[in-house]
């Protein structure tokens, strides 16, 4: 009966860490969620009793009064994993798989209770006692799980604390006149964020989604969610088309499948958006695109960004950046603006590359990749939120921009600031074959970046909110963008924005006033 009960809890261990690493952190990534701040507290208390009674279980025997304890232990974790299931349903829709590992989990859970409740039912009347007892290779199996659950409890735990001492989302456009948003990619990284700003702003969002009943979720019902471009009518009232979607290029290796289904999740989302806008009778004033630094191709530098570089052949980021571009060009002979965002590497701590590249640095395995000299152009969330804004107030923001700060570095100057601003050495470095070998074509990301200037937003005063490396890193961990989310203006121009009678030209061909601003009422 023994042996039947630490094979059923050893089969719990392995179950919980699969459920851990790929639905908590890699598929749900909770840890960085605002909104998850509950759960996670959730599961740190309930990992923290877990830890407790692998321990238990893998060393000692109790009876009596100990044995009370115990079962005491465990009625508190059922209790804790019922207010979770609740606490999940009511924040996220689960995916099938995590619904099947929490059903299975539950059950085999069940049953090894059960076991252990016959296996110690004469240890009730015993005297009180903690008996030392073995169980050979599985009772350090089960003190190394206790000891990963206690860091994982603890990292939940610290997650939980930050969470909720998020400041809430910054209200994008606020005091503007209302306008309504077509946002496709709305439930990734920077579409949760733009999604939740715009509807803090009191503005009409429309999210496109694969999932629309997970997006609706997301977002407490606040937006409205579709999953295709025909649920919108011909007369609808969109102003804004912000074109984001598309399926992450970092996973994966760049297999012809896993190419295939990175350019139809641009590509096809952009030509359905496109068809809608062709046949809708108020065409929207602004389309918003998405697009990315990769553009100009391993190695180079980027030139003017109103000359459209060719795409490097062989290059698979160039030429799927330069069909996404193409896919949304057409709407521009509408007589809709069109404004493209190359973005760099976007960082913040709820999302992106940071809290990843953050963990390996706080466990002093931050890299230095290759020699380490191929440039990093980098973008802080909050710059490509204060764009957004910028572009729909300003009617001479069209054509391409190169959304990137102005303080790039190359990769092992970002490496060596991450581990300073979190107080840890940066002395790894990791040879460029190894990771030419093991990630393929996807390697150029890392090994070969382009060096990218914004030279548009510059020659047009843009003032970004974090122009340096060490103070878009602190800002997540000292809140260093507070006055941001107060409304605090930002030193320089009265708006913190671009000066359109900087660039005559712009705002001639826009045929905007002097202001450059929107006076339609529909922006």
């Amino acid at each position: 009966m023994e042996r039947v009960f630490i094979a059923l809890l050893l089969l719990q261990v392995v179950l919980g860490a699969i459920d851990t690493v790929a639905h908590h952190e890699l598929m749900e990534k909770l840890a960085n969620r605002r909104s998850a701040a509950l759960e996670l507290k959730l599961h740190s208390a309930r990992a923290f009793i877990y830890g407790a009674l692998f321990l238990v279980f893998a060393w000692l025997h109790p009876q009596g009064l100990w044995l009370a304890l115990v079962w005491a232990l465990v009625l508190v974790e059922v209790a804790i994993t019922l207010w979770d299931f609740v606490v999940e349903d009511a924040t996220r829709l689960l995916p099938p798989t995590e619904r099947v590992l929490h059903t299975v989990l539950a059950v085999n859970g069940g049953a090894m209770f059960a076991v252990y409740a016959l296996a110690t039912a004469q240890d009730w009347s015993a005297p009180s006692a903690l008996l030392p007892i073995s169980h050979g290779w599985a009772s350090w199996a089960l003190t190394a799980a206790a000891l990963g659950i206690g860091v994982s409890a603890l990292r939940d735990g610290l997650a939980a604390r930050v969470n909720a001492a998020e400041p809430a989302p910054r209200a994008l456009l606020a005091g503007q006149p209302q306008t309504g948003f077509l946002i496709s990619g709305g439930t990734g990284f920077i579409g949760t964020a733009l999604v939740e700003g715009l509807v803090a702003g009191g503005h009409r969002v429309t999210v496109l989604s694969r999932d629309p009943r997970r997006a609706a979720l997301r977002f407490g019902g606040r937006v409205r969610c579709i999953a295709d471009t025909a649920e919108l009518r011909g007369d609808e009232a969109i102003d804004v088309v912000v074109n984001l979607a598309g399926a992450p290029v970092v996973g994966p290796r760049w297999t012809p499948t896993r190419k295939h289904a990175l350019r139809a999740s641009r590509l096809d989302t952009t030509h359905a958006l496109r068809a809608w806008c062709e046949r809708s009778q108020h065409k929207p004033a602004l389309w918003l695109q998405a697009s990315a630094i990769g553009l100009y191709g391993a190695h180079a530098r980027s030139g003017p960004e109103l000359r459209e570089p060719a795409a490097q052949a062989g290059d698979f980021a160039s030429e799927l950046c330069r069909d996404w571009e193409r896919a949304a060009a057409p709407v521009s002979e509408w007589g809709v603006r069109l404004t493209t965002m190359r973005l760099g590497l976007v960082l913040h701590r709820s999302g992106g590359v940071l809290p990843m590249l953050s963990l390996s640095a706080s466990l002093g395995a931050g890299a230095v990749l290759g020699d380490g000299k191929q440039w990093f152009a980098w973008v802080h969330l909050d710059d490509v939120l204060r764009f957004v804004e910028q572009a729909v107030e300003h009617v001479g923001m069209r054509g391409p921009y190169n959304l990137v700060a102005p303080g790039g570095c190359t990769q092992a100057e970002f490496t060596r600031a991450l581990a300073r601003g979190l107080h840890r050495p940066a002395w790894l470095r990791m040879p460029a074959w190894p990771l030419r070998q093991a990630l393929g074509e996807m390697s150029t990301m890392l090994l070969d970046g382009p060096k990218v200037e914004p030279r548009r937003l510059l020659d047009q005063r843009y003032r970004f909110l974090h122009p340096d490396l060490d103070g878009a890193l602190s800002a997540g961990r000292e809140r260093a963008c507070r006055s941001t989310y107060s409304g605090e203006e930002h030193p320089g121009d009265q708006h913190g924005t671009v000066e359109s009678g900087r660039n005559e030209s712009l705002r001639h061909e826009a045929g905007c006033d002097e202001s450059g601003r929107i006076h339609s009422g529909l922006l």
